[in-house]
């Protein structure tokens, strides 16, 4: 690939996904993985500078395409600790700029329209935060803040509306031609309105350039070379389409249907002979001088910019140390404030473990202080445990912010380390406190503050330790594993388990390397140093527990613990500096070429048997299809609050009256955080929170939520699976169980080989479900809800994520749905014309949650543009320009728009009134729709049996699947056995010390055996808790035999294991 960004220029990228855009925009970063298994040819010059010569991190901002964001924090504080990591302290900017740099937050705030959510805290798949497409805009205003020359953005259009969209690239346009800044945008559904903002267009398909030039040439560009777009199409769906192979249908006669170019190779070839082609690698091959450019000053612009990003010995970092360090200490604090279970959790635990170790040791005799006071130390080996998921949970975003220079890796490492502080004092205090005074310990404050030292200078070694573990780890499996390993041989050579004086010689080293047998000692010796006991009692006692060092070590124990911690913590900073573990994700289908297969998409049905209705259909070439209920919903008078953490209700729906009916496919459309995912989670019964006022009606019956879930599915805008299934499997896990017991076998597979080819999967249905792309899993989502068979489909935000053809592709699968008879109700942002006309009828939310229309579209949307036309002081359409962008546009939709309230207007109109009135007729009971309440169903399709069959399955196959869980403890288990056996090697029991080191063997085996499967297995089951949550709502099985499934999953790797581990001790 060969071509020239110039300064101040926009350029689109147009691609189908795992056509190489992202790879091509970390190229340009100077993010590609440079190692033995990739190789990376040519060269990339900044201003006539290669990437080494000059600071990229100055220069070039690169957007990602997954949100990884801090949940728990809001939208203004991720700006503002963006802000101040990259641009420094306000007061530390030139005079001129101290006021623009203070308000500069407030400003992509409002840039990007999220004034409305600033103090909302972000989220996640498990926490609540802004909608989709406001997370979006959160990751592209990270950057933007950072105020860089180059700007790379990877599908930034993800979940934004059209409007908003248009807003976010007009604001990139904007800051070009104001700065002088360069921006390469990849979109993957891009309105003509959007496309018409750049200057160049840059065509990438099976990692070939097929074209790289001017926007206003490209029509010409391919019209010359056979291929027409017709009226009513995006440009941008027309390109890719043509650019994809499939241009036939575009053909305009010009040159022979033969030699139309049809494989990437053909296309880039084609390019390669243009004048366009020619013309840019002749101003290559001048090089970077004041030739290329159209005047002088324009080559004086990007000659500074290189040399303002020339700068290496400047400090690449916005902030200096000490600012930096404290910023980051700031943020590291609001997340453990805001993590109150987590918080709460670990003082809880505190005082019931103090609590329980003082009754089991209340005023024991001191022959037990060895066993007891290691058990008060070795509980905080089970709370650093913890750290390894706290730690994993952030360092995706540690990973996304330190390559930009967000911050030092020392200063992350100091306020990692810093914040636990107060919270290892509090806990250590209310666990050392009540188990110290109830069993009966030297009551002296001398001695209990060295018992409370030792305690927290443990507790820091240990915490640090299991840090550093989740940074050297490549997955949470290896850093659990990697901890049992530790844990184990801390409780082992801890001169508890087995004496000191017995640990066989190959061995002690682990004994002097131990924490834990430090701290155990240090406590022993201030004890028995204290008053209560005579020299001979003392050193009686210490003999049996075989210390035999004098008081001077338990100073010397602090210091090492101590130690331990700094040396830990700074192995933490260096793991995180060096080391990197990330995922890249996405597998590529060929393109399917032929166009007989083409015009099957126009036409691609699934034939489904209506109950009562006549068969008139004599061949059925998709398969019999399965039966259902159709079923009309209607909404009257909805409203649903919420209440905030003030305690103050806030309404998000305001009296919302509609239908839905069986044969329609209702598009829920209006401005991002308009309340559209709202209003059908309401519906859908998806809301746990809140109040909801209004009635939902199902064939004329109040909706029963214990079989809602049956007549059913509802497709996620997240989308969540079981990554160990293949996308087969994963669909036929859900028509088992989601399928009542009537239906064959027969019927279950046909409807899932039909809802692949539905879906275009079939080629790669035996692809797992973690190696996905986006829009790859975008159709299982939508795959697995098909197959339920549902008489009402909901589906929040289908195409986010999509190319404009599968995006084509999954909305005439969707339609085909509807025209089954079933109801279909979808929310979508930034439908492209053929889309949008795709829809029977249009839901429209303005700001606030109010109905700006509801009504028929008609053919080419003209009922709902006559509708518009009709209200006074309306804006015209313009001549081929989308219905969907402009009706957005005319409600206010976009960022920072103020028009009249169009639901004011609505709620007037003759066409509110007819609407309410086939409303409440369909609410009323009628023999034309069947009562859900006569069919008996039970809220899970199937009976426990089968639930727990499949579910076992599934587990199974996940755990065969995971071969870093499982291998692991195949092989570590034996390994600890062999540490087990050796360390107590032929070990007689003539003597009571060894006897109870005996005991202590048997005692660690059990306390081992169970706790490292505890740990091991939280792994799996927390990445799985989102995917139950998500099946669990739309009743697939119940509570129970979930949980037994996962029991007799991890049974036979049990046996194995326990086996393994028993014979070899």
């Amino acid at each position: 690939m060969s071509g020239i960004i110039k300064p101040g220029s926009m350029t689109l990228i147009l691609a189908n996904p795992g056509a190489g855009k992202s790879t091509f925009l970390k190229a340009l970063a100077g993010k590609l993985q440079n190692n033995a298994k990739t190789a990376i040819g040519g060269e990339i010059l900044y201003s006539g500078l290669r990437g080494d010569e000059i600071d990229l991190i100055k220069l070039v901002g690169l957007v990602d395409q997954t949100d990884n964001h801090i949940p728990t924090l809001t939208v203004r504080e991720t700006f503002k600790f963006a802000d101040m990591c990259v641009n420094g302290l306000p007061e530390n900017q030139p005079e001129e700029m101290r006021d623009i740099a203070a308000l500069r937050t407030e400003l992509f705030i409002q840039i990007l329209g999220l004034s409305g959510c600033a103090d909302t805290v972000v989220g996640d798949a498990l926490l609540r935060g802004v909608s989709g497409g406001e997370r979006k805009r959160v990751t592209v205003g990270e950057v933007l803040v950072g105020g860089q020359s180059l700007f790379l953005c990877d599908e930034i259009s993800t979940g934004l509306d059209s409007a908003a969209t248009f807003d976010v690239v007009s604001s990139l346009r904007t800051w070009c031609k104001t700065l002088g800044g360069s921006s390469i945008v990849a979109l993957l559904q891009p309105t003509p309105e959007v496309v018409e903002l750049f200057d160049d267009i840059l065509m990438v398909h099976e990692g070939h350039m097929v074209y790289h030039g001017p926007r206003t040439e490209i029509l010409s560009y391919f019209q010359e070379r056979g291929f027409a777009c017709p009226p009513r199409v995006d440009p941008a769906d027309f390109l890719i389409e043509v650019t994809s192979g499939r241009g036939q249908r575009y053909a305009n006669g010009t040159v022979d249907m033969s030699s139309l170019p049809v494989s990437a190779e053909d296309f880039s070839n084609m390019f390669f002979r243009s004048s366009i082609y020619k013309a840019t690698n002749e101003a290559i091959s001048k090089g970077f001088n004041e030739h290329q450019f159209e005047n002088a000053e324009d080559f004086k612009k990007a000659k500074s910019v290189a040399s303002l990003a020339r700068s290496k010995e400047q400090s690449e970092f916005g902030l200096a140390f000490l600012p930096s360090t404290m910023l980051l200490l700031n943020r590291q604090k609001m997340i453990w404030l805001r993590d109150r279970p987590l918080l709460w959790g670990k003082l809880t635990e505190a005082l019931i473990v103090g609590l329980v170790l003082g009754m089991i040791f209340f005023n024991v005799s001191s022959t037990y202080y060895l066993r007891m006071v290691f058990f008060s130390i070795g509980v905080f080996q089970r709370q650093a445990w913890q750290q390894i998921t706290i730690a994993f949970q952030l360092r995706k975003v540690f990973y996304k912010q330190r390559p930009r220079n967000f911050f030092r890796t020392t200063s992350y490492t100091i306020a990692e380390s810093v914040v636990q502080i107060p919270v290892n004092l509090a806990v250590s205090f209310i666990l050392g406190t009540f188990f110290y005074f109830m069993s009966g310990l030297t009551r002296t404050f001398e001695k209990y503050i060295v018992f409370y030292l030792v305690l927290v200078c443990f507790q820091h070694a240990i915490g640090a330790y299991m840090t550093m573990l989740s940074s050297l780890s490549p997955s949470i499996t290896v850093g659990q594993a990697l901890a049992g390993i530790s844990v184990s041989f801390f409780l082992l050579f801890s001169g508890n388990i087995i004496l000191a004086d017995l640990i066989p010689n190959y061995w002690i080293w682990m004994y002097w390397f131990n924490p834990l047998s430090w701290a155990l000692r240090s406590n022993m010796l201030s004890e028995f140093s204290s008053d209560r006991y005579s020299d001979t009692e003392s050193s009686k006692f210490l003999s049996n527990f075989s210390i035999t060092q004098g008081t001077g070590y338990i100073w010397f124990g602090v210091i090492v613990l101590l130690a331990y911690y700094f040396f830990f913590t700074t192995l933490n900073g260096m793991a995180l500096h060096y080391i990197r573990y990330e995922k890249h994700m996405g597998v590529t289908g060929k393109s399917i070429t032929n166009e007989d297969e083409n015009e099957d998409d126009e036409n691609m049905y699934v034939e489904v048997r209506t109950p009562g209705a006549t068969d008139h259909t004599t061949a059925k070439p998709k398969g019999e299809g399965l039966p259902f209920t159709p079923s009309n919903l209607c909404i009257k008078d909805l409203e649903y609050y919420v209440t905030l953490p003030s305690g103050e209700e806030k309404q998000l729906l305001q009296g919302i009256t509609a239908h839905f009916e069986p044969g329609y496919m209702v598009a829920l459309m209006g401005a991002s955080g308009a309340g559209k995912t709202t209003l059908m989670d309401v519906i859908a019964g998806r809301k746990t929170g809140g109040r909801i006022v209004g009635d939902i009606m199902v064939n004329g019956e109040p909706k029963d939520p214990a079989n809602f879930s049956r007549i059913t599915a509802y497709c996620e805008q997240m989308d969540i699976h079981s990554e160990a299934a293949s996308i087969y499997e994963a669909l036929v896990f859900s028509a088992n169980l989601r399928l009542p017991p009537n239906f064959t076998e027969a019927e279950r597979m046909n409807l899932v080989n039909e809802t692949l080819e539905l879906l275009e999967l079939s080629t790669i249905a035996g692809e797992m479900v973690g190696s996905l792309s986006v829009e790859q899993k975008k159709r299982v989502t939508i795959g697995v809800e098909v197959v339920a068979n549902p008489s009402i489909l909901f589906l929040d935000e289908p195409t986010s994520g999509l190319d404009a053809r599968s995006a084509l592709i999954v909305m005439r699968g969707v339609q085909s749905i509807a025209r089954t008879g079933r109801t279909v109700l979808c929310t979508i942002h930034q439908p492209s014309i053929s889309i949008f006309e795709l829809f029977d009828g249009l839901l429209l939310l303005q700001k606030g949650g109010y109905t700006a229309y509801f009504g028929e579209l008609g053919v080419d949307s003209v009922k709902m543009l006559e509708y518009f036309a009709t209200i006074p002081g309306t804006i015209e359409i313009r001549p081929q320009y989308n219905p969907a962008t402009y009706m957005l546009e005319v409600i206010g939709a976009g960022i920072g728009r103020d028009v009249k309230d169009y639901s004011v207007e609505y709620t007037k109109s003759p066409l509110c009134a007819s609407n309410r009135e086939r409303t409440l007729k369909l609410c009323e009971v009628s023999d034309e729709f069947v009562k859900h309440s006569t069919m008996n169903y039970s809220s899970i399709a199937t009976g426990f049996g089968n639930q727990l069959s499949q579910l076992a399955k599934k587990q199974q196959r996940t755990y065969w699947r995971n071969p870093a869980y499982n291998s692991m403890r195949l092989f570590l288990f034996p390994l600890y056995a062999i540490i087990f056996g050796t360390t107590f090697y032929q070990l007689s029991a003539d003597s009571l010390k060894k006897i109870n080191s005996h005991v202590g063997l048997i005692y660690n085996s059990m306390d081992f055996i169970g706790v490292i499967n505890l740990m091991t297995v939280l792994e799996i089951t927390c990445a799985e808790r989102a995917v139950f949550y998500r099946e669990r709502m739309s009743n697939y099985y119940g509570p129970l035999p979930y949980s037994l499934s996962l029991f007799f999953a991890e049974i036979p790797y049990l046996i194995v294991v326990i086996i393994l581990f028993v014979t070899i001790e």
